[in-house]
């Protein structure tokens, strides 16, 4: 889903970066080939990008939050989160709270439907005090649309 959305972005005039270190070769694979520009470090990813949108099993869903989260302590990046796994209400709003805790703003959403492609459009749900930021992929091909002001509300759609 990671990659085939990143390549929907991308294909749509959007940069789209990622840290693959530590990461499988089909990994790699897949974001290579979805246009993806890859930097050395998690530092360096949150210090480039306005938005960074997680979208992951979501069994590690709240351990990619927490390093994300020091990483953008750390290098005091200016960063907007976006929780796009599979998670319940409740672990949206806990990852919500580290992710806040760093300085970072955060942005709840849900998918529904398969991965983006020539015969699939998901939905992109998403909820929070300000969605402004994500809403904007919109113009780079994702379907947004917004559904609340509390974080929680589009996580309980999925």
């Amino acid at each position: 889903m990671g990659g085939a959305t990143g390549a929907v972005l991308s294909q749509n005039g959007a940069e789209v970066y990622t840290c693959l270190a530590g990461r499988s070769p089909l990994t790699r694979q897949i974001a290579t080939e979805a246009g993806f520009i890859d930097l050395p470090s998690l530092d360096d990813l949150v210090t480039k990008v306005d938005l960074l949108l997680s979208i992951l099993v979501p069994d590690a869903a709240t351990q990619v939050a927490e390093t994300v989260a020091a990483a953008t302590q750390n290098s005091g990046a200016n960063l907007v989160y976006v929780d796009c796994n599979a998670v319940a209400p409740q672990t949206v709003r806990r990852i919500e709270n580290i992710v806040s805790k760093s300085g970072a703003k955060f942005i709840d959403a849900g998918i529904i439907g398969g991965p983006p492609g020539p015969n699939s459009r998901p939905r992109f749900y998403c909820s929070g005090p300000n969605t402004a930021p994500f809403e904007a992929l919109g113009e780079k091909g994702l379907d947004v649309r917004p559904v609340g002001r509390e974080v929680g509300q589009a996580s309980g759609l999925k």
